[in-house]
């Protein structure tokens, strides 16, 4: 700071005194300062607008300018000017007045000196830079630079207003990184950060100068289009941030792949107030992830039915459990060849009040988004188990049962002891349980769940891949992980006799599963064709509606014992 020169304004009419604080400066010792001087505000003005000062010494009493109004003026047209204000009154309210209208010092006339003066300029410069800064912090991000939630909120009152005024449009954009987690899981959070400063700049490229853009946190982010003409141009700019958003980020010397979903909410339209638009700009957003992400969405009327349609879904949920709502249903899972029953899949489902036998699409991630799926969790494997004891009480086979995990439930750091206990409890042949994971797991925390899969394995308890080959992580991650089975989704099945690609695609899976030693499990078989098909390919097991639908426990129970008498009686014939 003594090195560099400062240039100092003093606004006096009285020469005398004038030439008092200069010969003050002087005296003190220092040889940095820039000193000019004015007699009146007007001619301050229009220095100020003309040329760079770093400090503003300003007279409380001047022929165009009395009291603290020559302050105020300064002030508004000059918020980031230091000010220091000098008085004949020894007046400690006059004192607390200039400071609490933006003065960073007051000093009386003829109780200065050199020191005290040099000192008073000095502190208040650094004083405005503590206020610029605490300024900037309050309302920006410094991360990426951008405004934050504070300034975001501020600035979209003022672009109401100014719509307002002109009859204009406003369109609010909601967005946010698809999957931005798996980014500072797998690449830490520094990667993560780096992310979002780069996703700010290429924002700033997808908008005009006069749009604002926010960084609300996390991977969230708003923009505000101020005077638009049509809803289409508001599609324009989202669309070019999807686009730009599928470009490569260079994260660590690697190139990572991340979209973005966008939600868009229409002022005067689609909200009056700040809060309502918000509101309808989070819902879109929140539509155009349901619909596959990497895409924008336009707020419409029905997300609020939705919405409204959800928080009630919640509501029930929350008392589903101790209201024994949730029943499991079981479907078997069939050797093709023998067509001997090998296991059983519980299958979740909820016993609504109102809607009736609700689906696990329709409920199990609301379950995961309101953390109910870890107390439900411990409910199937608790009800599975105890089934299981029941079925062999009555004389049946001990059969395998799978029980699908989810990947929130990987987030309880003692799943494999509950698992366990739960087993000890209720007796259960650990070797008789096979847990179901899917794909999506495999990307999250691969570390803790490899640990966590190979202590269950460890057990007895069977691993089973679910949904195997609808995701992009399998043939990186497959040799990594305690699989004893795959399972091959029920889409490929299905699509056998129709697609080409798709009768292709199932020879390789089976391939590879006997490469590495697995068994394979194909579900969703509902005719002889498929069938046939998967008998061809040496598929261990299969599973669908060609020989049974999922049923409740009991009429399970009798289905076994209907299809082990089958057998039995077919066996004996046979031999005869």
């Amino acid at each position: 700071m003594s090195k560099k020169q400062i240039k100092v304004l003093l606004v006096e009419d009285n020469l005398a005194d004038a030439r008092l604080v200069n010969e003050m400066l002087i005296e003190s010792g220092q040889d940095n300062f820039n000193f000019r001087t004015v007699g009146r505000l007007s001619s301050a003005l229009n220095l100020l607008n003309q040329e760079k000062f770093d400090i503003l010494l300003l007279d409380l009493n001047l022929p165009d300018a009395h009291g603290l109004s020559g302050l105020i003026e300064v002030q508004t047209l000059m918020p980031d000017l230091p000010i220091v204000v000098r008085s004949g009154f020894d007046d400690e309210q006059l004192a607390l007045d200039a400071v609490q209208s933006g003065a960073q010092d007051y000093l009386v006339k003829g109780q200065e000196s050199g020191p005290l003066l040099t000192r008073a300029l000095r502190y208040a410069i650094e004083r405005k830079c503590s206020e610029q800064r605490l300024a900037y912090l309050a309302h920006y991000d410094p991360l990426t630079d951008l405004p934050n939630r504070v300034l975001f909120r501020e600035r979209l009152n003022r672009a109401q207003h100014r719509a307002n005024r002109h009859a204009s449009m406003i369109a609010l954009l909601f967005l946010d990184l698809d999957h931005f987690k798996d980014i500072n899981d797998t690449l830490g959070h520094d990667a993560g950060d780096q992310l979002l400063q780069v996703v700010a700049k290429r924002l700033k490229n997808c908008v005009r100068a006069e749009d604002s853009i926010a960084h609300l946190g996390g991977d969230e982010f708003t923009i505000i289009l101020e005077d638009i003409a049509h809803k289409q141009d508001a599609a324009n700019i989202a669309q070019k941030i999807v686009e730009e958003m599928a470009e490569a980020f260079l994260l660590n010397g690697k190139d990572v792949f991340v979209s973005a979903s966008i939600g868009i909410a229409i002022y005067p339209g689609d909200g009056q107030s700040p809060e309502l638009l918000i509101k309808h700009a989070d819902m879109a957003l929140y539509a155009a992830k349901e619909k596959g992400r990497g895409n924008y969405q336009f707020f419409e009327e029905k997300f609020n039915r939705a919405v409204a349609k959800r928080l009630a879904m919640v509501t029930f949920l929350q008392h589903a459990l101790e209201r024994d709502e949730f029943v499991l249903h079981y479907q078997p899972q069939i050797d093709p060849l023998t067509k001997k029953l090998l296991g059983l899949e519980a299958l979740l489902r909820w016993q609504h009040p109102e809607l009736g036998l609700v689906l696990p699409k329709d409920f199990i991630h609301l379950l995961e988004e309101t953390g109910l799926i870890f107390s439900v969790g411990e409910w199937v494997l608790n009800a599975v188990c105890k089934q299981s004891s029941i079925w062999q009480a009555a004389g049946l086979p001990p059969t395998q049962i799978a029980i699908n995990l989810s990947a929130r439930q990987f987030q309880q750091v003692q799943l494999a002891k509950i698992i366990k206990k739960i087993l000890d409890e209720t007796g259960m042949d650990p070797h008789n349980l096979q847990l179901e994971v899917t794909e999506s797991l495999l990307i999250s925390n691969a570390e803790k769940t490899i640990s966590t899969l190979c202590e269950l394995r460890d057990t007895g308890i069977h691993i089973v891949m679910d949904d195997f080959g609808t995701g992009y992580s399998s043939l990186n991650y497959l040799h990594r992980y305690p699989f004893d089975t795959l399972k091959i989704d029920r889409s490929f099945v299905q699509d056998i006799s129709g697609n080409a690609e798709t009768s292709a695609i199932i020879p390789a899976i089976i391939a590879l599963a006997h490469s590495l030693g697995l068994k394979v499990i194909a579900e969703g078989v509902e005719n002889e064709q498929q069938l046939s098909f998967l008998l061809n390919l040496k598929c261990e097991a299969v599973q669908g509606f060609l020989f049974a639908t999922p049923m409740p426990s009991e009429q399970c129970g009798a289905w076994i014992k209907n299809h082990q008498e089958f057998k039995e009686h077919h066996t004996l014939n046979a031999v005869c």
